[in-house]
């Protein structure tokens, strides 16, 4: 597994420092597993699963970015499926077993969980709390924190982490995001889809179909639909590029010290 920094990050008070992140995205899991052994690191998720719903398309096109986290029984779960642009997966599998290292590594994960109000106080960020049970709720400061709900799912109506306020926030990059339809339907109605639908096979005959406008529907209809945003850029939207950021933002943060 890349490492990038082999030692411990303290900060003035002598304690290690910490990185919160907003989001249980697969960017945000990949810098959480690369920090854990030098930083104290929490995640925040504000759905009830690491990976339910996700959003992110199962689309890679090199495996080895993903085989440098996952061990081969992991891999072999995902049951890649190749086709002429590299291979899908169910991504939602992919953030689980993320999920699962990064909890083995020591970071604190925290589902079902939405950060109410924030505190900038210069070498610090202090963030109030508030889980699903009467006991979940606490107040947690960090040195950096990592924004990528640009990912994540929230249903209509449903209340949002309160980052306002706070100037110092690193957001993994992925360019402009766009309004995107996607659902999955069965393979052999996707003979015929639109020049412009950005579509994924799947291994067990279903095809995962994304569109900017839904102009187009199955024949035997959808088995699934989601409604999010996606980086307007195809290449953008692949795993591999959320991996590849996940490490830039390791990075970044590492050069802060």
């Amino acid at each position: 597994m890349p490492r990038f920094r082999s030692r411990h990050c303290i900060n003035a008070g002598g304690k290690m420092k910490s990185v919160v992140f907003v989001g249980g995205t697969i960017s945000n899991m990949i810098s959480a597993i690369e920090m854990s052994e030098d930083y104290t690191v929490t995640v925040f998720e504000l759905n009830a699963e690491i990976g339910l719903p996700c959003t992110a398309p199962g689309h890679t096109r090199d495996l080895s970015l993903l085989e440098s986290y996952l061990d081969s029984a992991q891999m072999s779960f995902l049951q890649p499926y190749p086709f002429a642009e590299g291979y899908t997966l169910r991504s939602e599998w992919v953030l689980k077993h993320l999920g699962s290292i990064a909890a083995y590594k020591g970071v604190n994960i925290f589902t079902r969980t939405r950060i109410t109000e924030c505190f900038d106080s210069g070498d610090s960020v202090a963030l109030e709390y508030i889980g699903a049970g009467s006991k979940d709720s606490g107040q947690i400061e960090c040195d950096y924190l990592v924004d990528d709900r640009q990912w994540t799912y929230s249903a209509p109506g449903s209340k949002e982490h309160n980052l306002n306020g706070l100037n110092e926030i690193q957001i993994p990059d992925f360019g402009e995001f766009i309004h995107m339809h996607g659902g999955t339907s069965l393979h052999s109605d996707c003979s015929n889809l639109p020049h412009n639908t950005y579509s994924l096979p799947r291994h067990e005959g279903l095809t995962e179909v994304w569109q900017e406008v839904p102009v187009w529907t199955p024949h035997r209809g959808w088995i699934e639909t989601i409604t999010c945003f996606l980086p307007k850029i195809i290449e953008n939207r692949t795993i591999d590029a959320q991996i590849i950021e996940g490490r830039c933002v390791v990075n970044k943060i590492n050069n802060c010290d």
